[in-house]
């Protein structure tokens, strides 16, 4: 089997732990880009997050052996929350690695009999590499939240349904962080004529700086609203090596703009996102060369703060006409 047929069997293989999520047609943002818009709903996937599906897909991989071990995760959140869920239905205890930098409503929704809880460094990068380093120690089994082919495999099983509902598309957008589910759509579309858009915060735009400089640069310092995206990437990542190869470009968002598009969801399709699931919106607005295409936007998650949701709601700037 090629890449391609591979992910196929995955998705075939993961019916039954996965929810085909909807894709709903966006008049308002087809009007305002000149485009044909679909919304991705993985912020309807179990968990609230396309994580699951990279989950479910390493976690099928092991043996009964391994699943007996201790295994090992670090996340920002939804990648935490897949690895909480898998251990209840799956049975496995497991050790999980958070950022101090983790936002309260992510912690407070990670709750689990199974899972032991740490709460480690200052970004991403830093609760990876503790993560590693206690797996390594402890002979577990490292979880990683994309430096992992089944991982990345998994999310692209998403690439399959967007076929399957739409047909051919001319471009996806996806948000990068760490960069598992770009990457996924990268190899799924590779050999099509589906272009793949990665969009990342300017405030942590590690993979298209990476990208850049043609090596893998250190986590940036700066803040951003999009939290899933931040952290940065590891040394050695296989997703910098899929995303630098096919990835057809990166988009940067600035602050203002992944906020307005928060609040666009919220409006015109009463849909309450994560930041980090808006960028691909953001995006869709900034691009100046989608009228006439047709276009599929991933929200990748639900997860917002309430104090930064209502931060967001209440700002009066009016940065979209619908």
């Amino acid at each position: 089997m090629n890449v391609r047929e591979e992910i196929q069997q995955k998705h075939l293989d993961l019916q039954g732990s996965i929810y085909t999520t909807p894709l709903l047609y966006s008049q308002v943002l087809s009007d305002i880009s000149g485009a044909e818009v679909y919304l991705k709903l993985e912020l309807q996937q179990r968990t609230g997050s396309f994580k699951i599906r990279g989950m479910f897909s390493k976690l099928r991989s092991l043996t009964p052996s391994e699943l007996a071990k201790t295994l090992v995760a670090s996340s920002t959140g939804n990648h935490a929350a897949a690895f909480i869920y898998a251990a209840e239905i799956l049975q496995f205890r497991g050790v999980l690695f958070l950022p101090e930098t983790i936002t309260k409503a992510k912690l407070k929704a990670l709750k689990s009999s199974r899972v032991r809880i740490e709460l480690f460094g200052k970004n991403s990068v830093e609760a990876e590499e503790q993560a590693f380093q206690y797996a390594k120690e402890h002979q577990g089994i490292l979880i990683h939240p994309y430096n992992d082919i089944n991982i990345i495999k998994g999310q692209a099983t998403l690439g399959c349904e967007i076929e399957a509902q739409l047909g051919a598309v001319d471009t996806v957008y996806t948000p990068i962080g760490g960069g598992g589910l770009a990457a996924g759509l990268c190899l799924y579309f590779k050999d099509t004529t589906t272009a793949v858009v990665g969009c990342q915060p300017e405030n942590a735009s590690e993979m298209y700086d990476s990208i850049n400089a043609n090596k893998i640069v250190a986590p940036s310092a700066a803040l951003t609203i999009a939290d899933a995206a931040a952290g940065g990437i590891i040394k050695d990542a296989i997703t910098y090596d899929i995303c630098s190869a096919h990835l057809a470009r990166i988009q940067l968002l600035s602050e203002r703009e992944i906020s307005c598009a928060v609040r666009l969801l919220i409006e015109e399709h009463q849909l309450i996102t994560e930041p980090t699931a808006a960028l691909t919106v953001a995006a869709l607005l900034k691009d100046t060369e989608v009228s006439g295409k047709k276009v599929v936007l991933v929200l990748t998650g639900k997860k917002i703060d309430s104090n930064l949701l209502l931060k967001i709601l209440q700002t009066n700037d009016k940065c979209y006409q619908s």
